[in-house]
């Protein structure tokens, strides 16, 4: 039996994602959200006839994990039309340089077997594969030609319990995929059921975007419709162990905006029951949350307003993503402010999904003259921040939406 794929996945079952509780909190709705991560408009038109979804994201009470609500993942699909990620960035390469380094040396996968699963282009397998990884990469997606471009052995295919048996890996790689899944404990519990049948024992070191973050600092646009599951460090771990897995490490990193996880088959299942003090917390902050999801969009809205009041031009930084997913959250219109920027030049000249503004690359703030630059993406503002002084020379003056408010992005704001 294989692992259900995105393209055959059901749509998000009603019980929490990662332990199975049927207890939640909405932590908040947008209706008419498009995708934003996948199949980027080239047209103004095409972007504002995208396709939109409803956007139902429920915390659980039990264990705190992040979900949504309803979602299809027929509506999704990563073997076409994939906006490739954009991950040039000085801090980001710096950590996942620092990254293979720790799983090579802290897991001793010298001369090694280690899929990875959903590799992208590749840019990370190669880093293991420099420093004396036998690798091999899933990609099923258009990334897969990159893969093979580097140099690597790559399959365009899911990964699932057949393919466990074939390839005999001793670690398994899962960076930024599980989160995208519409049943991840399917996926997990396939892999382990090939592993277990094959009397294998391979490594399963996964990473996905950190919600307690997003969560603690009222962030809304961290709710992207092809994110199914946001993960909390706590819920990531009851995920894994739910599945039929031993969790061995749990670690954040980059800012503490993503969680990192090593785990490896568990012969036995066995549950964890959270105490009830959590449970409040949990249902505590849900509605703090929620509350203060519903009135971000008009805080934004307002402040950019008064800005161009003041007569100072506005750029919003980031057209695709994160940065997409608030600028449909927030309103933030073509009519409203026009100016978008994305660093990505395979990005410049398409379109926003959704609102459709024209994405322009760096050079436009210097034609336009910029005073005021919105970067719409918290986790990687630092290093857009970097590039915008230390690249560009700009001087405008940056912002971030911060813990539900609009703040200065200052050396001591503590993203």
């Amino acid at each position: 039996m294989r692992s259900p794929t995105p393209d055959e996945a059901p749509t998000t079952p009603a019980s929490c994602l990662a332990c199975g509780s049927l207890e939640n909190g909405r932590l908040g709705y947008w209706s008419d959200v498009p995708l934003s991560v996948l199949g980027l408009p080239r047209s103004k038109g095409e972007a504002v006839d995208s396709p939109t979804f409803d956007l139902d994201v429920r915390r659980c009470d039990r264990c705190g994990h992040v979900y949504q609500a309803g979602f299809d993942g027929r509506e999704v699909s990563y073997r076409e039309n994939s906006n490739l990620v954009f991950n040039n960035g000085h801090g980001w390469q710096s950590y996942q340089d620092e990254l293979a380094r720790r799983w090579f040396e802290e897991h001793e996968l010298a001369g090694k077997r280690v899929v990875e699963v959903g590799a992208g282009d590749g840019e990370f397998l190669v880093r293991l594969k420099e420093l004396g990884v036998d690798t091999v990469a899933f990609e099923p997606g258009p990334d897969a030609d990159a893969c093979a471009e580097r140099g690597l052995r790559v399959h365009r295919a899911y990964f699932g319990e057949e393919e466990v048996a074939s390839e005999e890996p001793d670690a398994i790689v899962c960076r930024h995929v599980i989160e995208h899944l519409a049943d991840p404990s399917a996926f997990l519990r396939a892999i382990r059921r090939g592993a277990v049948s094959s009397n294998q024992e391979p490594l399963f070191l996964a990473e996905v975007p950190r919600i307690d973050k997003a969560l603690e600092h009222l962030r809304i646009n961290d709710f992207l419709y092809e994110h199914v599951s946001h993960f909390t460090e706590h819920s990531f771990r009851v995920l894994f162990e739910e599945a039929g897995w031993e969790v061995l490490d749990v670690r954040r990193g980059y800012g503490d905006e993503v969680v990192t996880l090593a785990a490896r088959p568990r012969v036995r299942r066995r549950s964890r029951t959270p105490e009830a003090e959590e449970a409040v917390a949990v249902a505590e902050h849900t509605r703090e949350f929620r509350e203060t999801a519903l009135v971000q969009g008009d805080a934004l809205r307002a402040q950019v307003a008064a800005w161009q009041e003041q007569g100072r031009t506005v750029a919003l930084w980031g057209g695709t993503g994160k940065g997409a997913a608030l600028i449909n959250m927030c309103g933030l219109t073509d009519d409203l402010v026009s100016l978008v920027i994305d660093s990505d030049p395979r990005k410049q000249g398409a379109h926003v999904p959704g609102t459709g503004q024209r994405i322009q690359s760096p050079a436009a703030c210097l034609e336009h003259g910029v005073d005021v630059i919105l970067i719409c993406t918290q986790w990687r503002a630092r290093d857009i921040e970097h590039e915008i002084k230390s690249v560009l020379g700009l001087t405008a003056d940056l912002y971030v939406v911060f813990r539900g408010r609009i703040e200065r992005l200052t050396a001591d704001l503590a993203l």
